[in-house]
């Protein structure tokens, strides 16, 4: 992460058939994203990308392993694959005689985190250790909007509602989203933390991101925080604590 000039995001577009190839070294860096803004950021960090707008089919990541150049490859699903298929593509993808690790990024933030540290210059053990250690010491939480009701752990949720999630879980419904954001901050910032990044999601309202940086200006004075156009779908901003 550096600064806090917000990338900006282009139009959505259909997800790619195919990664766009990159070469690290004699290690790849393959990361499974969402958004322009997104696959921008990871693209300039050394990663090579798999766009999945939405779902992804198991079979599209292996094939997008063995499309790369490398023998050595790190894998950030960021929250694409489920371990089941994690496991299944994994051994397969070895079958190929190549060495395939996949890092436990559940997020991109996590993702982002991890990509940070990556160093090709380390044997691939000790990079892969890194790289986990990051994704596993940034908690993360992400803003959306209820499509239905729903009983959650904090309450039942009602369709239009604001929602916050730590994790997979919800843990705020708000009717209002700059409350719900606020909230979500307060609690995952309750075991402390040093940078707060935010990837704005292409449906975000405009000023959503100003408002909560706002909020944590005023108290949260200690943190850094750098925002991001991520253009992803899938909620409508995703945020990451170190």
């Amino acid at each position: 992460h550096g600064g806090c000039t917000p990338l900006a995001s282009g139009p959505g577009g259909v997800a790619a058939t195919s990664p766009t190839r990159k070469r690290d070294g004699g290690r790849a860096v393959l990361a499974v994203v969402a958004g322009d803004g997104t696959a921008a950021l990871f693209e300039t960090e050394g990663a090579t990308v798999l766009r999945a707008e939405t779902s992804l089919a198991p079979r599209r990541i292996l094939e997008a392993i063995r499309a790369l150049p490398s023998r050595d490859v790190l894998v950030l699903p960021n929250g694409s694959l489920s371990a089941q298929d994690v496991v299944a593509v994994g051994a397969r993808a070895r079958g190929d005689h190549r060495e395939v690790t996949f890092l436990p990024s559940s997020s991109l933030v996590q993702g982002l985190a991890s990509l940070a540290v990556h160093d090709p210059a380390r044997a691939t053990v000790d990079d892969a250790f890194a790289m986990s250690e990051a994704a596993a010491a940034t908690r993360w939480g992400s803003l959306r909007i209820a499509r239905e009701r729903a009983l959650t752990w904090v309450g039942t949720c009602e369709p239009g509602d604001s929602l916050g999630l730590s994790g997979h879980d919800v843990v705020v419904i708000e009717h209002d989203l700059v409350a719900a954001g606020v909230s979500l901050l307060d609690k995952i910032l309750a075991a402390g933390g040093e940078l707060v990044t935010m990837l704005v999601g292409a449906d975000a309202p405009d000023g959503l991101a100003e408002q909560l940086t706002r909020h944590l200006d005023d108290h949260h004075r200690e943190l850094e925080v750098v925002v991001y156009h991520g253009g992803q779908r899938s909620d409508l901003l995703q945020l990451g604590v170190e």
